[in-house]
C-alpha cells in the first residue's frame, strides 16, 4: 500500500513539472559532451579532474586519461592520491596492473591511523573490491560512522544477499548522516533482493523532503528498481536539477547516467551549460550514457 501511495505522489509531482520535449543525443550533443570532459581533463585539478576522467572511461573514451594521471601516482597528497589510483585502476585493461593500484588503495584502508582511510574504503566499494580482512569486518561494525557504510559496501560486493541487507540495516539509523552515507553506498551494491529493495524504497519515501539523505536514497532506489518504477522515481528527482546547490545538481546528473533516457535530455542539456564545471561533467556523462543505450 505504501508503495502505491509513493508512486502516486511521484506521478503527482510529475504533473506539476513544466513539460519538456524529449530529445535524442545528436552528433552535435555528443561532440559537445566529449569536449566538455576532455577540457576538464586538461584544465581542472583534484576531484573535478577525477570525475572527468571517470566519465571518459565509463563511456569508452580512455585516450589520454592514463597519461594525465600517471605523473601523479607517486606524488599526490593523502586523500587525493586515492582518486588518482582509482582512475588509474579503471584505466587498466590488464587485471594484474589494475590490481596493483587497488592494492595501494587497500593498503591505505588497512592503515588504521592513515589520513585517507575513509576515502580508500569508499573507493574500494565503488571499484567492486570484495577482499575481506579482520580490519574490514571491524570497520563494518561502526554503525554510527561513514566508514561503517563503506566497509559494508565492500562486503556486499560479494553479491551475497545478507551482506547487502547488512548495509541496508543502516537505513534505520536515527542519524541523518548515516542514512545519507548508507543510501549513497547502496547505489553501488551489485545485487539487491526484493526485501532489501522494499526497505530502501520505504526509506526513500519516508525521508523528509528537506533532508540531504533523501537525494541519495532516491538515487539508490533508482539504481536497483525495476523499469516500471523508473519514471516515478525520476519525477521525484527532477526538482533536484534546479537546486542552488552544485553538489545536488551534480548528483542529479549522476542519477541520469544510471537510468536516464531521451525524456531527460532537455534537462541535461541545460546542465551541460551550467556555471559549475562538475555539474557540466555529470551532465556530459549522463548524455553519453543515454547515447550508448
Amino acid at each position: 500500500m505504501k508503495m502505491t501511495r509513493g508512486i502516486a505522489a511521484a506521478l503527482a509531482v510529475c504533473l506539476t513539472l513544466s513539460p519538456l520535449a524529449a530529445g535524442a543525443v545528436t552528433a552535435e550533443v555528443h561532440d559537445k559532451a566529449v569536449a566538455e570532459l576532455r577540457d576538464a581533463l586538461r584544465t581542472e585539478t583534484a576531484w573535478v579532474r577525477v570525475h572527468a576522467a571517470e566519465a571518459l572511461l565509463r563511456n569508452g573514451l580512455p585516450e589520454g586519461v592514463e597519461e594525465v594521471f600517471l605523473p601523479e601516482a607517486e606524488t599526490s597528497p593523502p586523500k587525493h592520491r586515492i582518486g588518482v589510483w582509482r582512475v588509474l585502476a579503471q584505466a587498466q585493461q590488464d587485471p594484474a596492473k589494475r590490481e596493483r593500484y587497488i592494492g595501494r588503495i587497500r593498503a591505505a584502508f588497512l592503515d588504521l591511523d592513515g589520513p585517507d582511510r575513509l576515502h580508500a574504503a569508499e573507493t574500494l566499494g565503488k571499484l567492486g573490491d570484495a577482499r575481506r580482512s579482520t580490519a574490514l569486518l571491524l570497520a563494518a561494525t561502526a554503525s554510527d560512522a561513514p566508514l561503517g557504510a563503506y566497509a559494508r559496501l565492500i562486503l556486499a560486493n560479494t553479491g551475497a544477499v545478507e551482506d547487502t541487507e547488512y548495509l541496508a540495516a543502516l537505513l534505520g539509523s536515527y542519524d541523518e548522516g548515516v542514512r545519507n552515507t548508507a543510501g549513497y553506498a547502496l547505489r553501488f551494491a551489485p545485487r539487491m533482493d526484493e526485501r532489501t529493495l522494499a526497505r530502501l524504497r520505504e526509506a526513500a519515501l519516508a525521508e523528509p523532503g528537506d533532508s540531504p539523505a533523501r537525494l541519495n536514497l532516491l538515487i539508490a532506489w533508482l539504481a536497483h528498481a525495476g523499469d516500471a518504477d523508473w519514471n516515478a522515481i525520476k519525477a521525484l528527482l527532477k526538482p533536484y536539477a534546479e537546486s542552488s546547490d552544485t553538489s545536488t545538481r551534480y548528483q542529479f546528473g549522476e542519477a541520469m547516467a544510471l537510468r536516464g533516457d531521451a525524456e531527460d535530455v532537455p534537462i541535461l542539456l541545460r546542465l551541460l551549460a551550467d556555471a559549475d564545471t562538475d555539474v557540466r561533467i555529470s551532465a556530459a556523462n549522463a548524455l553519453l550514457a543515454i547515447e550508448r543505450k
